[in-house]
């Protein structure tokens, strides 16, 4: 449940007053609901998080590039996690999984297994795998914490952790590069 939970994760922070949740960007965190442009629905949010402030797709939702000048008015704690799951997939569930000591994560060595045995060959001549892609590229790009390659998530009070529970379509593109 999202009642006893930290107030922010990533690029987004909210504010429970009541029923209703204000959810938006962290750099808007001080300004007034005013001041920023109200989205009406979870379609709109969508539409939203799709595209960077140039207009550019953003196929890592977990990117660092999420626009912000926006508001969201979540009428109750199921409407405020679909609002959740729809600017980052998946992650609520991963951090309370995390919280509550039941988050799964596949080791390198069973991830590599299930792999073409072309894409295990340039993974073994890549050198060592999989710390450099994810520090030259993951690291780089991504705000999650890679569980799954070893890192323990630095959780601050207040904050809902974003973890890597395995290889997304990015690190394996980089190690194709």
């Amino acid at each position: 449940m999202a009642r006893d939970v930290g107030n922010s994760m990533g690029q987004i922070v909210w504010h429970r007053a009541g029923d209703v949740w204000e959810v938006r960007h962290i750099q808007d965190r001080n300004l007034s609901s005013g001041g920023l442009r109200r989205l009406q629905d979870l379609h709109e949010l969508e539409e939203l998080v799709r595209r960077d402030a140039e207009g550019r797709y953003r196929p890592l939702r977990s990117e660092a590039n999420l626009v912000w000048g926006w508001l969201y008015r979540a009428k109750g704690e199921g409407e405020f996690r679909e609002a959740m799951e729809v600017i980052y997939p998946g992650l609520w569930g991963n951090a309370e999984a995390w919280g509550e000591g039941r988050l799964r994560c596949e080791a390198w060595d069973l991830v590599l297994a299930k792999q073409t045995e072309r894409l295990k060959k340039k993974t073994n001549q890549a050198g060592p795998m999989p710390q450099r892609v994810v520090e030259q590229n993951c690291k780089k790009r991504c705000l999650k914490a890679v569980v799954w390659a070893g890192e323990v998530p630095e959780v601050k009070k207040g904050e809902m952790p974003m973890l890597c529970t395995g290889p997304c379509g990015l690190f394996w593109s980089c190690l194709e590069g």
